[in-house]
């Protein structure tokens, strides 16, 4: 062998007259030349490798498989998917052929193929957990929710401490709107693997849609070190649009901090006629950039009298002299480069010219979105005078 390979002689030439032995030894060469242009990142170089080797050798998995995992990391699906059906054929009772094909599947997005072999490779063998969580993962990725957290919850009786599964759970727990038992198998999947982002994320998620916003930002902290890419998605939904305050300077014929039994008239004096009227605009400031259209439509907000504990309490006047207050704009106003809407609306004195507000009391409320599409936050998306601040 020593002097074949020192002789000068490509291999291939000297196929026909070798041995079964010396065909062997010769795959055995091709697959270490293969593993060395691997070790150097020359991919293109080490998949000719395996393939030299697999014409010395017709029956050596290592090449075969390797071939498979190259063609399929080029986007080759269609060599990979031959390869690996080769394989299957020739070892039908082995899992990891069968894990093999199943991914080139996935990969080619034939989920109907890739079901069948990971099913067949859960049969062969049942304590295995990477074929009915990689089923649960198809599942999860092709929107069958319930089907993947029943796969998710029978690898977590093969594997009780794989965190793993926990994380599995939690991220369909977060596309199914359960949030609480998000956070609670993310948080389990995080005590049994330290290191692991995704699960970070996915828990910033669930924090975050349980109004938990300080353990949502926790989770982002961790991300900011461990992975930008994922801290900057979890910011994206943390960051939802949000009232700041309540302009006073940019006010119409409105003050906020005017209290209970404010006469009509104090905020515009031609109020002082019987039946008159006037249009009050509100300055309101928000964090994020809005969408425009969202902000300047009047069905997206709301006007009413506070009756909460945030808020405070609206205190009318009795005797019919409260004014009467709509509960949606006549028009609203926006100011991209500021970010500041201008909710106006109507007030009408009433025919003895007594009529009475409480502005510190009035609540503006946006249900519409930001820039990005993003709902209100609801924890800041009205706000009033006597808060002072969204809520």
């Amino acid at each position: 062998m020593a002097d074949l390979l020192s002789s000068g002689s490509d291999p291939l030439e000297v196929l026909g007259q070798d041995t079964s032995g010396q065909r062997a030894q010769l795959a055995q060469y091709s697959i270490m030349r293969a593993a060395t242009y691997l070790k150097n990142n020359k991919n293109d170089d080490a998949l000719k490798a395996f393939k030299q080797a697999l014409a010395f050798d017709p029956q050596n998995t290592t090449a075969q498989t390797y071939i498979g995992k190259l063609n399929l990391a080029k986007g080759n699906t269609f060599e990979a998917i031959k390869v690996f059906k080769t394989m299957v054929q020739s070892q039908p009772d082995s899992v990891d052929a069968r894990m093999n094909l199943a991914n080139a599947y996935i990969q080619d997005k034939q989920y109907a193929a890739s079901e069948k072999e990971l099913k067949a490779a859960a049969r062969l063998d049942p304590t295995n957990p990477l074929p009915d969580y990689t089923l649960g993962l198809q599942y999860s990725n092709t929107d069958r929710l319930t089907e993947a957290e029943n796969q998710f919850l029978k690898v977590k009786k093969i594997a009780p401490k794989d965190g793993n599964v926990y994380y599995a759970l939690g991220m369909v727990d977060n596309k199914l709107g359960k949030y609480e038992d998000a956070a609670k198998n993310l948080e389990k999947s995080l005590t049994l693997k330290k290191n692991f982002p995704a699960a970070n994320y996915e828990l910033g998620v669930a924090y975050d849609a349980l109004g938990r916003t300080e353990d949502a930002k926790k989770q982002l902290s961790i991300l900011q070190s461990s992975s930008p890419s994922q801290a900057q998605d979890l910011k994206f939904i943390i960051d939802k649009p949000q009232m700041l305050f309540m302009d006073q300077t940019n006010n119409k014929n409105f003050n906020q901090l005017l209290g209970p039994g404010t006469p009509l008239w104090m905020l515009d004096p031609t109020l002082l006629d019987a039946g008159a009227s006037t249009q009050i605009s509100v300055a309101i400031q928000f964090n994020n950039k809005m969408d425009a259209t969202s902000v300047t439509n009047p069905a997206n907000w709301e006007i009413s009298r506070a009756n909460n504990t945030e808020g405070g309490y609206y205190m009318p006047q009795f005797g019919g002299r409260e004014v009467t207050i709509p509960t949606t704009p006549t028009f609203v106003g926006f100011n991209p480069e500021t970010g500041q809407a201008n909710v106006t609306f109507t007030v009408k004195q009433n025919a003895t010219g007594d009529a009475t507000i409480d502005p510190s009391h009035l609540i503006f409320k946006f249900s519409g979105k930001d820039a990005a599409g993003r709902q209100m936050d609801t924890a800041a998306d009205q706000i009033d005078g006597s808060a002072l601040k969204a809520f």
